[in-house]
């Protein structure tokens, strides 16, 4: 199945990069999100913990870190729902 050259539609391998592709964002983006995330709980932990207990500061990285996978799990539940939505048809 392919597009005629007079059409706009997009040929059925477009699809297959466009896959590529949107591969490609989320796992730079969860590689950048673990970085910045990597990053800030140093920041944290070198110049903001001094103020909270032990427990605080333990409870403030751990959110932080389910922060971050919930928002990680969305971009990877998104695209896992596109082939889902291939399988149906």
């Amino acid at each position: 199945m392919t597009a005629s050259p007079y059409s706009d539609a997009p040929s059925v391998r477009a699809r297959e990069f466009d896959v590529l592709g949107a591969l490609r964002r989320r796992v730079l983006a969860s590689i950048g999100a673990t970085t910045g995330w990597l990053c800030l709980v140093l920041l944290y932990l070198a110049f903001w913990a001094t103020r909270f207990t032990l427990f605080q500061s333990i409870v403030v990285v751990v959110v932080s870190l389910l922060v971050l996978a919930a928002i990680l799990l969305g971009a990877w539940v998104s695209f896992g729902l596109g082939f889902a939505r291939r399988w149906d048809r």
